[in-house]
C-alpha cells in the first residue's frame, strides 16, 4: 500500500519535521510504503485557471511550464493514501500546500454532478486515495481547528476519497501523545480502505 506525504512546511521552518518522522515510522510499521515531498524544496507555482488540464491535455497541467507540480500530482492517484502536513494558517493550509492542492484540479473532469444537492466535479479516475490531513500549531484555537476540519471535509467531497481524517496537533504535545493520535488515524484509514 502506497502513501504520498506532502509536507507543506514554510521555507526555513521545521515545525512539521517531528510529526513527519513519526508518521513515516508508524506508516511503515503498519505496512505502508511512503514517499515524502517537502514542498518548499520544489518549484511549485499556483494554478492560473487556464483549464488546459481539463480540455487540452486531460489530467496534465500544460499551462504552467518548468515547475515540479506535475511529477507530484501524478503520484497522488498512484497511491492509496494521501497525507497533507501543514502549519495551521488562519484555519487553512500553508501557501506551499495550497499551491499543489490547486494543481490537483486535473485529477477531476470539468463536468458537474449533483451530490446531496451540491454540484461536484466528475471523477476522472475510478479510484482516489484516502486523505489524512495533519495541521500543527503553537497555540490551539478551537475556531481555527473547526475551520480546518471543515475545509478538509469540503475538499474531500470533491476528491472522492474512500476515507478522510483530520487532526490538529500542538507543537507542545509530547512524542508519545502524537504517536498515539497518529496511530489512531492510521487504524481508521486501514479499516476504511479494507472495507471500501
Amino acid at each position: 500500500m502506497g502513501v504520498l506525504i506532502l509536507n507543506g512546511d514554510h521555507k526555513g521552518h521545521n515545525k512539521l519535521t517531528a510529526i513527519q518522522e513519526i508518521l513515516e515510522d508508524e506508516l511503515k510499521e503498519a505496512g505502508w510504503d511512503t514517499e515524502t515531498f517537502i514542498l518548499n524544496e520544489y518549484n511549485i507555482k499556483g494554478c492560473t485557471g487556464c483549464f488546459k488540464c481539463w480540455d487540452t491535455t486531460p489530467g496534465i497541467c500544460t499551462g504552467i511550464k518548468g515547475d515540479d507540480a506535475n511529477k507530484i500530482v501524478e503520484k497522488v492517484i498512484q497511491n492509496e493514501l494521501l497525507v497533507f502536513l501543514t502549519p495551521l494558517t488562519f484555519g487553512g493550509y500553508s501557501s506551499e500546500l495550497k499551491a499543489i492542492i490547486e494543481r490537483m484540479l486535473g485529477l477531476l473532469q470539468p463536468g458537474q454532478l449533483i451530490v446531496d444537492g451540491e454540484s461536484h466535479h466528475l471523477k476522472r479516475y475510478e479510484r482516489y486515495p484516502s486523505v489524512l490531513a495533519f495541521a500543527v500549531t503553537d497555540n490551539l484555537d478551537k475556531e481555527e481547528e473547526v475551520l480546518f476540519k471543515k475545509l478538509l471535509e469540503r475538499h474531500s467531497r470533491n476528491f472522492y476519497p474512500p476515507m478522510h481524517k483530520t487532526e490538529v496537533f500542538q507543537t507542545k504535545e509530547n512524542e508519545e501523545t502524537i504517536r498515539d493520535r497518529v496511530n489512531k488515524c492510521i487504524q481508521k484509514i486501514n479499516v476504511g480502505n479494507k472495507s471500501g
